[in-house]
């Protein structure tokens, strides 16, 4: 290829890294704040830069690697914002590998189009998406030839990968085994190349279990992310119109991927496949777009390779510039929207830069009143799933009341806690009338008890305010 043309080729491919970058700030500085999935990730990383810690301050239902991480630029500026630059640099991240992956397999078309549809299809940033982050790197480091750093660098990642999300970072450390088994006998490495692996995967594995034992919190840890994960899941479970579409999509890419791509390099099919599977298992038993989503990213890698070695030359081009018109517009026409109307919250220094819903003013209302009943000497306890934003304006961290929520409390009756708060001195209880209607994930049993034991004393929009007795 002459040289005109390469440099050519890494100018545009810089020019569409640098467009990527900037779909992907907009979709998340211009997202309104009022998303609790949002909300309750950044109160958490919040809370461990006030001094409180998973399992020992904090019921934690899920692995904390995801908390720490994000929590690490907030001990140095504790705002919102800070919490938005770590996700435009996680959901970027995960953008660009899948671009580097498909422009190295089937082009930069076909990669563009799929960096695209994961800035368009990518929700707000969790635990899901980092675990994302590990499998695409497990993926890309897998295609390397087996060497000791190789191997010791899959083990950090597949044990990351359970730090980031128990259930399937479990599966993806087994796929990786299963990887690696035929891989190491394919190229004759021999049961050797696994000691280096597990080196890397023990090796992270003891340095969560020094921070359980240095909290006294390796009981607690089992049973908020093991023992109670069961009634956790028993109530998650669901989906929505555009979730199956995606499962089934990934499925038969796979099935595809299998019969078509297998005979001309079965390591990189076999890579992919074990991969993907892991990944499906995000969307048990929520397969929502939210969670099934990331089973389609994982099966464009193949789906382009396809595309790309089954139709004609001729047609390449119209198809892959028409696809990337597509995708631009589309998501011009969601971010366009997104520029009027903006209004930002002076009241809550936390919130500094972070476009507003409009609807905050009824939690500054709350705020307030609980301050007063604090000045009092009441203990006030909000019972609700927008507890966390009371206590963003507050400035405070509420645990375990600010992720009151299913499953949050291991294998703890959520009623057994509210009959111990209903139970002290001083203690004032808010919680909204609408309770049972507000949030699915608020727990069954707490509204009717508060009813039936708690005298109402004050009311602030549809929160009202109770005293036991």
């Amino acid at each position: 290829m002459p040289v005109g043309n390469v440099k050519t080729g890494k100018r545009i491919t810089i020019a569409f890294i640098a467009f990527l970058l900037a779909v992907v700030i907009l979709k998340t500085f211009l997202f309104r704040f009022g998303n609790l999935d949002e909300i309750w990730h950044y109160n958490l990383c919040r809370g461990i830069t006030l001094g409180n810690l998973p399992y020992r301050d904090i019921s934690l239902v899920c692995v904390p690697l995801y908390y720490f991480v994000f929590a690490l630029p907030m001990f140095i500026v504790r705002k919102f914002i800070v919490y938005r630059a770590m996700e435009v640099c996680l959901i970027f991240s995960c953008a660009l590998i899948l671009f580097l992956i498909v422009k190295a397999e089937s082009g930069f078309g076909y990669a563009a189009v799929t960096a695209l549809v994961s800035c368009l299809f990518t929700d707000i940033t969790s635990y899901n998406n980092l675990l994302f982050l590990f499998v695409l790197l497990l993926y890309l480091i897998n295609k390397r030839e087996p060497t000791v750093r190789r191997n010791v660098w899959l083990g950090i990642l597949a044990a990351l990968a359970i730090w980031s999300r128990q259930t399937s970072g479990f599966i993806v450390f087994l796929a990786e085994c299963i990887y690696l088994g035929i891989d190491f006998r394919r190229r004759k490495v021999g049961i050797k190349g696994f000691i280096p692996y597990f080196g890397g995967f023990i090796g992270v594995n003891i340095v969560f279990l020094i921070y359980l034992i240095a909290t006294s919190t390796f009981f607690a840890f089992w049973d908020y992310c093991f023992f109670g994960l069961a009634g956790y899941s028993n109530v998650l479970d669901g989906f929505d119109i555009w979730g199956i579409p995606m499962v089934i999509i990934a499925v038969l890419v796979l099935a595809a991927e299998f019969i078509l791509l297998s005979k001309k390099d079965f390591l990189r099919t076999l890579n992919h496949i074990l991969l993907t599977l892991a990944v499906l298992t995000i969307a048990i038993p929520t397969a929502d777009m939210t969670h099934a989503v990331f089973a389609l990213f994982m099966a464009l890698i193949p789906l382009m390779a396809i595309i790309k070695s089954n139709i004609r030359d001729s047609l390449k081009p119209i198809l892959g510039w028409g696809a990337f018109a597509v995708l631009v517009i589309t998501i011009a026409r969601g971010l366009i929207p997104l520029f009027s109307g903006i209004t930002f919250d002076e009241q809550c220094k936390e919130l500094d830069l972070i476009p507003m819903s409009g609807v905050e003013s009824s939690f500054v209302l709350v705020r307030d009143k609980n301050r007063a009943y604090k000045e009092q000497g009441y203990d006030v306890v909000v019972f609700s799933s927008c507890s966390a934003i009371i206590s963003i304006y507050d400035g405070s961290f509420n645990p375990p009341f600010d992720l009151f929520l299913v499953g949050s409390f291991g294998t703890t009756d959520p009623v057994d806690i509210v009959r111990d708060v209903c139970s002290k001195d001083n203690m004032v209880i808010v919680i909204p009338d609408d309770y049972v209607e507000e949030n699915w994930m608020n727990p069954d049993g707490v509204y009717e008890y508060i009813v039936e034991n708690c005298t109402p004393v004050d009311r602030v929009g549809r929160f009202v305010y109770y005293i036991p007795g």
